[in-house]
């Protein structure tokens, strides 16, 4: 079941869906005598392209996953009440295992912006220990493993890093946080648009897990004009995808 949702909940991202309409949409131009029907797809897919490839329309997703959240200690100095917590977890984004490449290479972009901002919580406070979490997935290497390498050859020892390598999913991975950090408060680094969806998990784990966001992706307007706020873009593309799969994610976890 797991395998079967990583592969066909890709069909219901915007470029999945594009891609697939076009097809359809040519079929019927190319091979069929429903050409008006072909017109009217063909067009409604570009419109979608041109839409959900806008920043506007990536912000205006996103936005709604990242409104509550507020990074933590920005300028480094944490309150006094945090200053005794002995855990800092971050939770994998994907990674690779690719051979030749140095560990902070093999991690997703996602994954290296969580990695960076649980080191720099880590270093406000010196007793702390970093937990870097992540099953393996589509490659042979746990994402946990890879993030825990990465943390080291960016300066962290490595009697101050645990890697904790299960869980496939959001909820596989607080599932074996739990064993790990039991009742101690911790903070929880992630992105931010997945946190409201890891602190449900960390909730029905019964783990208190303080909120510690980090890759915010939605941008507020500045009264500056550039070419990125006229056109759509790639990255306006990939940004409305990444909400697409937390809108998803939190449908998964209301039906199950």
């Amino acid at each position: 079941m797991f395998y079967l949702e990583k592969f066909l909940a890709p069909l219901l991202f915007p470029l999945s869906l594009i891609l697939v309409s076009l097809g359809v949409g040519l079929g019927l131009l190319w091979f069929s005598r429903w050409q008006r029907a072909g017109k009217i797809v063909v067009t409604a897919a570009t419109g979608l392209l041109a839409i959900s490839g806008h920043g506007w329309t990536a912000n205006a997703l996103l936005r709604p996953l990242e409104r509550d959240q507020t990074m933590l200690a920005p300028s480094g100095n944490l309150p006094p009440d945090l200053q005794t917590i002995r855990w800092v977890v971050v939770l994998g984004g994907g990674s690779s295992d690719a051979e030749g490449l140095p560990p902070t290479e093999c991690l997703s972009s996602a994954s290296l912006r969580r990695l960076v901002e649980g080191i720099r919580l880590q270093r406000a406070l010196p007793s702390a220990q970093l937990v870097v979490s992540g099953g393996a997935v589509f490659s042979a290497r746990p994402t946990g493993d890879v993030l825990r390498d990465a943390a080291c050859a960016l300066g962290v020892p490595p009697e101050r890093v645990t890697a904790q390598p299960i869980g496939r999913n959001t909820t596989e991975e607080v599932g074996a946080m739990a064993h790990l950090v039991g009742r101690e408060p911790f903070l929880l680094v992630t992105s931010a648009a997945h946190m409201s969806r890891a602190l449900e998990a960390c909730q029905a784990h019964q783990l208190l897990a303080i909120p510690a966001p980090t890759d915010f992706l939605s941008t507020e307007p500045d009264g500056v004009w550039t070419p990125g706020d006229l056109y759509p873009s790639g990255a306006g593309l990939h940004h409305s995808e990444r909400a697409a799969y937390e809108y998803l994610g939190r449908w998964r976890r209301r039906l199950w």
